[in-house]
């Protein structure tokens, strides 16, 4: 273990060097500050109020086991300096500097509190504080590490096991591979283009995260040894993470057909809703109290026209559901004051289905979109309140209420979409 510990001590050495001026500098902020930051932060989990006694009980309690820690700590560190390398330890490193640093200010503030110059209660309080303060944040630091390198050394033991289940992963993914190219082939005959431009390129990216996967997986193969250190576990987690993402793909097309399929039937359920509209504005339009009102009723059964004529060649089902339903908007608008409110009611709820389908499916395409490419705070933020919209909608128990809130969640998610690929 001397080479080992040679590298520890020379690994951390480093680490405290850059440690120190962070913690140089929080130091200094808490005296300026007059130590108020820390206390209020524990003063949030509830130690604010506790008695002096309990609060110094906890504090000298939480010092000793985070002493034990951070020492503990840098023996993990020699080990995963062995198994892993400097570079896979090196925020394991600096979690144990940083952490060694916050207990010392701990112990600092003890000897302040401990020393023969008398202190105020309200010193002595404050100091307590950022001394619970202080430990919890290393015990956290020093948590998150010792579990991420668990799950590690789970997966390098286990690494033999692992390899075999990415193999079979990786050859039910190119079998499911050319099933999903049936699918889409299929799809591509019965829907236009631009249905399925979000998903079109999917088997091509799977096969290719596929190859990455295995490739991943036969460079890791070799390197495993019987012994559990192996070194290979960041190797297998890029193979399962390609394996993840070329599943990821293939889900997408399968949803993408069911999409289709089901705005397909509620656009053949509004177009018979809006034809039954179309009736009921004719009757209407020849009653209208007043001019204005029959120009607005004939503009609007135009609209509607316009929206249901027939198309050549595939269509996209959920874009029709969209024209479709902007222009029974506009109807329903023009014949607000004539219709009561049971129909109103009906016909609101004719709406809704279809509109209903047409954002589920716009929003499954903008979160597929933003997880496999990434999308700005904007985008996100609007993906996030279609969301939001549609649940609402969902629970809604006025029709006409629930239309309109579905209706701005099919807008929320366009503009989403259209931020995610174009940015802002």
């Amino acid at each position: 273990m001397d080479v080992v510990a040679g590298i520890t001590v020379a690994v951390v050495t480093v680490l405290v060097l850059v440690g120190g001026a962070v913690v140089a500098g929080f130091v200094v902020l808490f005296r300026r500050r007059g130590d108020r930051s820390v206390a209020a932060s524990s003063s949030a989990f509830g130690f604010g109020s506790a008695p002096l006694d309990d609060l110094s009980a906890r504090a000298g309690s939480l010092l000793v086991q985070m002493d034990d820690a951070v020492r503990k700590a840098d023996d993990e560190l020699g080990f995963a300096l062995a198994q892993f390398g400097p570079e896979q330890s090196r925020d394991y490193g600096q979690a144990i500097a940083l952490s060694r640093a916050k207990v010392a200010e701990a112990f600092r503030l003890r000897q302040q509190l401990d020393d023969g110059t008398p202190d105020s209660d309200r010193e002595k309080r404050e100091w307590t504080l950022q001394i619970i303060a202080l430990c919890d944040q290393a015990n956290t630091m020093l948590t998150q590490q010792d579990a991420a390198f668990a799950g590690r050394r789970r997966l390098e033991v286990s690494a033999a096991g692992t390899v075999t289940e990415l193999r079979a992963t990786v050859a039910a993914m190119h079998e499911r591979l050319v099933a999903t190219r049936t699918t889409l082939a299929r799809l591509a005959a019965a829907y236009a283009p631009a249905a399925l431009s979000g998903v079109s390129g999917n088997p091509d990216e799977a096969e290719s995260a596929l190859t990455e996967a295995m490739s991943a997986v036969d460079a890791a193969a070799p390197a495993i040894t019987g012994t559990g250190v192996s070194a290979v576990s960041a190797t297998l987690q890029q193979a399962s993470q390609a394996a993840r993402r070329a599943e990821v793909l293939l889900d997408a097309v399968d949803r993408t057909e069911r999409d289709l399929d089901a705005a397909a039937k509620a656009l053949a359920e509004l177009r018979e809703a809006a034809r039954s509209d179309l009736v009921e504005a004719k009757a209407e339009r020849d009653t209208a109290p007043d001019a204005e009102t029959g120009r607005a009723i004939i503009d609007a059964m135009a609209a509607v026209d316009r929206s249901l004529a027939p198309h050549a060649g595939p269509t996209d089902p959920v874009a029709d559901l969209d024209s479709i339903g902007a222009a029974i908007s506009q109807l329903d608008l023009a014949l607000a004051s004539a219709r009561n409110q049971t129909d109103r009611l009906s016909h609101a709820r004719a709406a809704y289905a279809g509109t209903l389908v047409s954002a589920a499916s716009q929003i499954a395409v903008v979160r597929e979109l933003i997880g496999s490419r990434g999308g700005t705070v904007s985008a996100r933020t609007r993906l996030a309140e279609a969301e939001r919209q549609y649940a609402l909608a969902q629970v809604e128990t006025d029709p006409v209420a629930a239309l309109d809130t579905v209706r701005r969640a099919v807008t929320l998610a366009r503009d989403a979409d259209a931020l995610a690929r174009f940015g802002d």
